[in-house]
């Protein structure tokens, strides 16, 4: 009589059902372009879920993996479909799957170099080849892949707080964003202790760019106070907006200030891989920067990455031997990635991106990127054909913001009527575009990151928020 624990280890009946099960799953994918974009959890459904017991017996794993796939995945909003414009989409690649369900059998363990020695060459190499993208020497850069923008932006804090700060200095240090900073940022500075008070938000100009001259005159007023500024945070790339700061200036001040700069490029970052590279022009001069491959680099979701100009800086943070900096300041080919980061244990992130590169050509991958720039250009393009819509942030990156816009109209009814705008989108279900909030004004954001996204289905989806102006009779 078989032992029921065997089937922990069945190595068969695995292969045997991710044979039958995954030209089922590529092909759900593949129609994702052709279906309903948000699908919501019926109520009664939410209940059946729930009441989904573990038991002492094992199940047929057909039966478990068809109520995966028709109760509980199928739920859910398509954010990898090419007319979802909200948030940063996901745009997934089929090739990152692949080197997904590669790595994840594999599972290698990604944070030591002896564990995982190929892993861990590969994973470094590709870091570098960031690193020297972003233009940091690469002799001397660090780095290592996270979960996401948030960590990023957190482990960059933190490296930040231990070489600009001594402990006694930490209530005094004063940290500096923008209005358009992401939510993540100041998540971390709460995780590190940095009181509310020491968080300084920097107004934003017509563009909604940090003003360098606001800041400097921030800092210097903090520093006369009696408080140290040591950390200014810029982005390439807002959520709302696909703003990139003034990177240049804020590299000028923080040189002044002897603070350091760290650049949030979650989403935007991506764009130094493509032909529009010379609007970054400032980020080499970053100390650390963000980057999420599952955002505008087609990833599969968990895909991050923290790439600092000093290895050593890293080190320094979160490595407490000292005998170890100087073998990493010799010979940083098998730095453990557990002594440059806040992770111990984490799978290898960055393989999947390893084999997107390797797989699809560095041309093709700035293509796709480029389309990004190029779609939000068309949607703007097609704004101004009419008077009713006011741009209210033009193209940057894969981003615009417009709203309908009427005279006759307050700003409270306004604001009304871009909302009900989207819900007419959403109920329509084939294209999703919610509502930001910028200067007071709702506006209608649209981030058109997918590259499979044409411009007839930019115009389509133009040509139908202009049939709803229509059928609300606002003109």
């Amino acid at each position: 009589m078989e032992d029921n624990k065997d089937i922990l280890y069945d190595w068969h009946e695995a292969k045997v059902l991710l044979s039958d099960i995954l030209p089922e799953l590529m092909d759900s994918q593949s129609e994702v372009p052709n279906n309903k974009i948000d699908n919501p959890l019926p109520k009664e459904q939410e209940e059946v879920i729930k009441n989904i017991e573990f038991k002492e017996e094992p199940r047929d794993p057909k039966e478990v993996i068809e109520q995966m796939h028709d109760l509980i995945y199928q739920y859910s909003t398509k954010q990898n479909h090419p007319k979802f414009f909200s948030f940063i989409p996901l745009a997934l690649s089929p090739v990152s799957v692949v080197g997904d369900v590669i790595n994840s059998i594999h599972s290698p363990f990604g944070g030591s170099h002896v564990l995982s020695e190929g892993v861990a060459i590969a994973q470094k190499w590709l870091i570098n080849w960031m690193g020297e993208n972003i233009g940091y020497p690469v002799k001397e850069l660090g780095g290592l892949f996270v979960s996401g923008g948030s960590m990023a932006n957190l482990t960059a804090s933190v490296i930040a707080r231990n070489e600009k700060l001594k402990d006694e200095e930490i209530p005094k240090g004063t940290v500096y964003i923008s209005d358009q900073t992401h939510s993540s940022v100041a998540k971390g500075f709460h995780i590190m202790g940095v009181p509310l008070v020491n968080i300084k938000k920097i107004e934003t100009d017509e563009l909604f760019r940090m003003k360098p001259d606001v800041l400097r005159e921030e800092m210097r007023k903090d520093k006369e106070n009696g408080f140290i500024p040591f950390l200014i945070v810029g982005t390439a790339g807002t959520t709302n907006t696909g703003t990139i700061d003034p990177l240049e200036d804020l590299a000028d001040i923080a040189q002044e200030f002897d603070a350091w700069l760290h650049v949030d490029g979650a989403y935007g970052a991506t764009g130094v891989l493509s032909s529009y590279k010379d609007l970054y022009k400032g980020i080499e001069r970053s100390d650390s920067v963000s980057w999420d491959g599952h955002k505008w680099l087609f990833q599969s979701y968990g895909c991050a990455a923290i790439i600092c100009k000093d290895r050593l800086a890293m080190t320094r943070t979160f490595n407490a031997n000292p005998e170890y900096l100087s073998d990493v300041q010799a010979d940083d080919s098998k730095v453990n990635f557990w002594d440059i980061g806040i992770e111990l244990t984490s799978p290898a992130r960055g393989m999947r991106l390893w084999y997107t590169l390797q797989r699809v050509g560095l041309k093709a991958m700035r293509e796709a990127i480029d389309t990004g720039f190029e779609s939000a250009k068309t949607f703007e393009k097609l704004f101004r054909e009419e008077d009713y819509f006011e741009i209210v942030s033009p193209a940057m990156l894969s981003c615009i913001n417009v709203r309908y816009y009427n005279e006759k109209y307050s700003e409270e009814e306004l604001n009304e009527i871009n909302n009900k705008l989207s819900a007419m989108a959403s109920e329509r279900n084939k294209a999703i575009y919610y509502t930001t909030e910028l200067r007071g004004k709702k506006v209608l954001r649209f981030c058109a990151i997918h590259p499979q996204l044409k411009k007839e289905d930019i115009k389509e989806v133009v040509e139908e928020l202009k049939a709803d102006i229509e059928k609300l009779n606002l003109n």
